[in-house]
């Protein structure tokens, strides 16, 4: 079970336990009963939140997404780190001047995937993960992704290592047993050599 944060147009933040593959698309806003929809946010833990503190080092410009909390403008603008400036302060909205707030970017794993995407490794846009799957059959691909059978593939290379062993036991009892070998085998049962 993990913590997901939700949040609405308003940009309220509403919390809900579940588990991955549980995970609902979108729940209602707790503070106006809008819908949320889930976004991917850096994890809590020890009472420290992603509002308090970069949570990096870096030193340098970054353009970072902000969503304005008065009008719903989501714009663009450029965060000087090495200057002080946080993506946490907030911009002013071009459209109304209001104060918004940044809209973290998610990057898509397969922890945190969330459909439609553009697969660089497929060069496709992917609609769902039966949509993935399709393409991947289609490209003599195994997707990896929970259908991947660990044990067949053990199972497999075990079988090969049992026919190679064999194979090469049959080898050495024909060398041993060869008829052009018959004189050197009475030698060693006899002790001459």
């Amino acid at each position: 079970m993990a913590l997901y944060s939700f949040f609405c147009a308003a940009d309220h933040e509403t919390e809900h336990i579940s588990s991955q593959e549980n995970r609902p698309a979108s729940i209602v806003c707790l503070e106006c009963g809008d819908a949320a929809r889930y976004r991917l946010t850096v994890a809590k833990s020890n009472g420290w939140t992603n509002r308090s503190t970069d949570v990096s080092n870096y030193k340098g410009l970054a353009l970072h997404d902000f969503r304005c909390r008065d009008c719903g403008e989501i714009f663009e603008e450029i965060i000087d780190f090495s200057d002080g400036e946080s993506t946490h302060d907030g911009q002013e909205c071009p459209k109304c001047q209001g104060h918004s707030a940044w809209v973290p970017s998610v990057q898509i794993d397969r922890w945190s995937e969330q459909f439609p995407y553009y697969d660089r490794g497929l060069g496709v846009m992917l609609k769902n993960k039966a949509h993935r799957r399709q393409i991947c059959k289609e490209r003599g691909l195994t997707p990896v992704e929970g259908d991947y059978d660990v044990e067949r593939e053990y199972s497999k290379w075990d079988t090969r290592v049992a026919e190679e062993t064999a194979e090469y036991e049959d080898y050495c009892d024909k060398l041993d047993n060869h008829p052009g070998f018959r004189e050197l085998r009475k030698a060693q049962d006899q002790g001459r050599l």
